[in-house]
């Protein structure tokens, strides 16, 4: 069993939806400049942690996996927002 497979198995789809939950957040502490943006993706896996330790705790699943889930989903959502915006501006760099 992959890791993919295990996360799937465990929580379904809802680490989709956090991830764009985190993202979100992220954005708008990124609309304040009170944080450098290199610092964000370090933001982004915090935020994801403490989300995660939060619905491990409303839905009583181990801690352990709440906040390696957590952090995973901040990870993506710092991720997926630079893969984003990277082919986002790709037309750009074929000019």
């Amino acid at each position: 069993m992959t890791l993919i497979d295990f996360l799937g198995w465990l929580n379904g789809s809802y680490l989709v939806a956090l991830a764009v939950l985190v993202a979100l957040v992220v954005e708008a502490i990124k609309q304040t400049e009170k944080i450098p943006a290199d610092c964000l993706s370090l933001v982004a896996s915090l935020i994801g942690y403490g989300l995660g330790i939060v619905i491990g705790l409303l839905y009583q699943v181990p801690l352990l996996t709440a906040s390696f889930n957590g952090l995973l989903v901040g990870l993506l959502a710092a991720g997926g927002y630079d893969v984003l915006t990277s082919l986002w501006h790709l037309p750009e760099v074929f000019k």
